[in-house]
């Protein structure tokens, strides 16, 4: 199927290419659309995300870019708005909210930058209780989304990149469980996220398998992305992931119009 991809990185953050390549990279891919959706600045850590003065540029750039590729493929402005991000959200086609950090004691702690970074998360900020990370996750992974209503959200259980959080405990699956239940009564847009396989951090994308069910029931709607930071992994384990879907009871995915989501069986 002609997939759409609307988490993207370019180098305006962390990305490896531009917004160029990426565009010509889907256009090889015969993709139906492309959005960009670089990180939004986050003052307690400036080292990966656009620099406020970015914003214009940026945005700039993807409407010459949207003008330049008329009738060949729909691109699209978005950005990735992080917790500790306040921005005008509205000068975007749409926007994701995800969360990278946690702040507690006046410390920015990086939780999907390395292993060793969150590890020494839990071991600093929650004297080792590893689910006592999660919960603190959550909480702010529900906070941000019912705070902005964001289009759709970002890689919904991001503390699981690194295999340090217990995914088979039954006490983690309760908290990240109703967790995305309050979090689609806020928004429905979940995103199926295949990033960390691109990376070699995982073999699976986010969600885990195991909360497809608690997706479903709840009502949620689900998208495929990438969330590339190389114009070779657009659409990444996307064949898979839709298998994935598949074997899980659910038969279509989400794709961006420019002013709202396409269901597209699959």
């Amino acid at each position: 199927m002609r997939y759409s991809n609307l988490h993207n990185h370019s180098t305006y953050s962390d990305g490896k290419s531009t917004m160029e390549e990426n565009i010509q990279a889907a256009i090889r891919k015969n993709m139906r659309s492309l959005g960009f959706s670089d990180h939004s600045f986050t003052a307690c850590d400036t080292s990966y995300c656009m620099k406020l003065e970015d914003y214009a540029p940026y945005l700039r750039e993807i409407a010459a870019l949207k003008e330049k590729y008329a009738g060949v493929m729909p691109i699209y402005a978005g950005l990735e708005l992080d917790y500790y991000s306040d921005t005008d959200v509205t000068v975007f086609d749409y926007f994701l909210a995800s969360v990278h950090y946690i702040v507690k004691d006046g410390f920015c702690h990086a939780i999907d930058h390395s292993p060793q970074q969150q590890k020494f998360c839990i071991d600093t900020a929650f004297n080792g209780d590893v689910l006592a990370m999660a919960e603190c996750y959550y909480t702010m992974v529900c906070e941000h989304v019912e705070k902005w209503k964001p289009t759709f959200v970002g890689h919904f259980d991001l503390i699981t990149k690194f295999s340090l959080i217990p995914e088979e405990d039954p006490r983690y699956q309760a908290l990240a469980r109703e967790a995305l239940k309050r979090v689609i009564r806020a928004c429905p847009y979940i995103e199926v996220n295949t990033g960390a396989i691109s990376r070699g951090w995982r073999t699976t994308p986010y969600p885990g398998a195991y909360l497809l069910d608690t997706l479903k029931a709840a009502g949620g709607q689900v998208l495929l992305n990438a969330d590339s930071h190389h114009a070779d992994n657009l659409t990444t384990f996307f064949d898979e992931s839709v298998e994935i879907l598949k074997q899980n009871g659910i038969d279509h995915i989400c794709m961006w119009n420019g002013k709202t989501f396409d269901e597209v069986g699959i």
